[in-house]
This record gives C-alpha cells, sequence and structure tokens, in this order.
C-alpha cells in the first residue's frame, strides 16, 4: 500500500513521536509505528530525522531548553530570591500538563541515547542544577533558608519535581501550581 505524499512539519512529528515515546516506551516504539501514525512511509520520516536515537534526542533537548527558559525567566521576574526559588519550582511543575508525555521521556529516556548525546544532554542538565544549587547558595547566604549542603536540597526538589508527571491529575482536587 503505497502512503501518499504529505507535506509535514517537524514539529508534528515529534508530538506523534512524544506521545508514543510517552505511552509505550523509546524502546517499544519503532520507527515504523511512528510513521503509520503518520500516515507518512519510513523513508520520509527520515527526511526529518537521521534515526530514531536523532528523535528522541531532539526530544529530549527540547524539554530541557524549555526547563532552562522557566528557569531563567522565572530569576528575571523578581529581585526576591526566595520567589525566585518558588516561580522556578513551580514554573517547573506547571509543564507537566502541558508536556505530561515529554517530561516523561525527558526524564526516564535519556539511558537509550548515544554515549555521545548523553554528554550533550548531561551537560544541559548540569545547567539546570547549576541554577538551583546557585539559587540555594544564595538563599542560605542570606540566612533564609538553610541546606547544608545546598547540592542536597538541589536533588531532594528534583526527585519531588521530575515525579510529577506520574500523580498529578488534572481532573484532580489538587490544581498543579498548588
Amino acid at each position: 500500500m503505497k502512503k501518499k505524499a504529505v507535506r509535514l512539519e517537524k514539529e508534528h512529528i515529534l508530538e506523534v513521536a512524544v506521545k508514543l515515546f510517552g505511552e509505550r516506551g523509546f524502546s517499544a516504539t519503532s520507527i515504523r509505528e511512528i510513521a503509520n501514525k503518520l500516515d507518512i512511509s519510513v523513508a520520509a520520516l527520515y527526511y526529518y530525522f537521521n534515526s530514531k536515537e536523532d528523535l528522541l534526542f531532539t526530544i529530549i533537548e527540547s524539554i530541557g531548553n524549555d526547563l532552562l527558559d522557566i528557569l531563567r525567566k522565572a530569576k528575571e521576574d523578581s529581585d526576591d530570591p526566595l520567589q525566585q526559588l518558588k516561580n522556578m519550582m513551580v514554573g517547573q511543575i506547571c509543564l507537566v500538563p502541558k508536556k505530561r508525555n515529554g517530561i516523561k521521556v525527558f526524564v526516564e529516556e535519556q539511558h537509550n541515547l548515544s554515549t555521545a548525546d548523553q554528554k550533550v544532554i548531561y551537560q544541559q542538565h548540569r545547567k539546570i542544577y547549576d541554577i538551583y544549587v546557585e539559587q540555594l547558595k544564595e538563599l542560605k547566604q542570606r540566612n533564609i533558608l538553610a541546606f547544608d549542603p545546598p547540592f542536597l536540597a538541589a536533588f531532594a526538589m528534583f526527585g519531588m519535581i521530575n515525579w510529577c508527571y506520574r500523580w498529578y491529575r488534572e481532573n484532580n482536587d489538587l490544581k498543579i501550581d498548588q
């Protein structure tokens, strides 16, 4: 059966891949399944992405860039370091209802990347981590909050924030920004 010629947007491919990777996992999703869902040939999909891993890398990098943007904006929106930290955390958590599957892929599927791509993503994660640690150091220095050492608090926050996609449901009484 011949697939119809369709002008695709790269973003549409990413949306479909994020949905499938989020629902089924990276390893359990084939390029053929993604192409079938888009009603295109596998060759057409390879026009946009070199490989399934290239698609995964693009998704993970994009979510990381979204997080970096949220953190930078949170710091710019207030001069109060405690409010900045709150804005950072709420901003990151509020990404869950918008990009639940993307966040799941971001958190759970990085091990499927090549060593070279993992290094790139690690550097991106390090930037996210460093923004939080610097914020916590500032709060400690100003005697607003006391964490010793601040990096442990950052890891605890990541543990809570990164798993919000698992428990948060939109029809729940608890709103995401709470």
